[in-house]
């Protein structure tokens, strides 16, 4: 079992809260679309029930999940920026919708922290690294130059 008090995040992350992940909860009914790993939590048990203790438990552990990858879009970040790699969103399952994520998938994005994945709780985007123009492509060393004749 996870124990929500040894899972804070970090003091660099920003405060998540219960109420952020209800939030999330309540537009994915809204809308009438989960995104994948929200298996049993489309609607509240009635509470005092055992029911309620395992939504709560699945609830605990996306939540959990959610700060920890939020916690690590920093060392993220700095991978990319060091080795000025552009990156774009990608959902890794296309067959599941996701109304939080669609609007991002396969954009490309600046390197700030709240345009990095994970977009709510569960998300499963990752970044993944553009490949670079041929016309920004530096020749390596042991590369004869081409004609630009022909």
């Amino acid at each position: 079992m996870i124990d929500p008090a040894t899972t804070a995040p970090p003091a660099t992350a920003a405060p998540l809260s219960w109420p952020e992940f209800d939030r999330w909860q309540a537009a994915f009914a809204a809308a009438e679309i989960f995104p994948p790993r929200w298996e049993g939590l489309q609607r509240p048990p009635p509470p005092h029930t055992p029911e309620a203790e395992g939504y709560r438990l699945r609830k605990l552990v996306l939540f959990c999940e959610w700060l920890d990858m939020v916690a690590r879009r920093p060392a993220v970040r700095a991978h990319f920026a060091r080795q000025k790699i552009r990156v774009r969103v990608m959902r890794q399952d296309e067959r599941a919708p996701c109304l939080a994520c669609e609007p991002l998938n396969a954009r490309e994005i600046e390197l700030e922290l709240d345009a990095m994945p994970p977009f709510h709780p569960g998300c499963r985007c990752v970044l993944v690294a553009m490949h670079a123009d041929p016309a920004d492509r530096r020749g390596r060393s042991y590369e004869r130059p081409r004609s630009r004749l022909g």
